[in-house]
């Protein structure tokens, strides 16, 4: 068994070396990203074996007493390294000892404390994967619409385009729906004229609000922010700008 310190011991120990410290204290000195330190800080404030003082957290008596039960894990751990070095009859005569002594089962605390670590590593494993998974997909379906025979459309697959997909996608069409009006010019983007008039009655936008536009909806806006199409007002909400 490995006699590398789980998370829970580095806050542990790092609160019984500095009390008090805060959460950015902790993530800062020990390397560990404060998300970590939150949910562990908060399993343990749970299970009482911290709580808070001021800003930060200190050990509780029964915290102490965890740490001290890691610790003396972690020597036997330590140990049992060194018995792979030792001969069969002070193996024998060891074994015996431990055996007279009693094993101490983990606290079930302590269990939860490490399947809590584990659950917050898959989380991020299966999230990443997700969005791996998500972006291969997206790939996959650009290279499908790069590569496939394309005839000329008088629809966009998309109703916000780089200039140069659009003239792909509309060939000799192109010219025509620009001076029609059906697509309009904004930077380097086309879009429809539908989707574009349906954006604008949105405004004047709360930032507050931003997130919740749609990933197209989000390009058109920041394309327009930089075309000076849309100003910040009273660092609250968006306006346009009138022509």
């Amino acid at each position: 068994m490995s006699s590398r310190r789980t998370y829970t011991h580095i806050i542990l120990e790092y609160l019984n070396t500095y009390p008090a410290s805060s959460i950015k204290d902790i993530s800062n000195s020990t390397g560990l990203s404060p998300v970590i330190v939150r949910k562990i800080l908060y399993k343990l404030k749970n299970d009482n074996y911290v709580e808070k003082s001021g800003n930060g957290y200190v050990l509780t008596e029964r915290g102490s007493r965890l740490l001290e039960y890691i610790a003396s894990k972690t020597i036997q751990h330590r140990e049992s390294a060194e018995k792979a070095q030792q001969t069969p009859a002070q193996l024998e005569k060891l074994t015996e000892e431990h055996i007279k002594e009693g094993e101490e089962s983990l606290p079930e605390s302590t269990l939860e404390s490490i399947a809590d670590e584990t659950r917050l590593r898959l989380d991020a494993i299966e999230k990443r994967l997700s969005k791996i998974e998500k972006e291969i997909e997206e790939l996959r379906k650009a290279l499908n619409y790069l590569t496939e025979p394309r005839k000329e459309s008088k629809m966009l697959p998309s109703p916000v385009l780089s200039f140069n997909d659009a003239q792909a996608v509309l060939g000799s069409l192109f010219e025509r729906m620009l001076y029609e009006g059906k697509i309009v010019r904004i930077g380097k983007l086309i879009v429809e004229r539908s989707f574009y008039d349906q954006f604008k009655r949105k405004f004047p936008l709360k930032t507050s609000d931003i997130e919740k536009l749609s990933d197209t909806e989000k390009i058109l806006l920041e394309e327009m922010r930089r075309e000076a199409l849309v100003i910040l007002y009273a660092g609250r909400e968006l306006r346009l700008v009138e022509s």
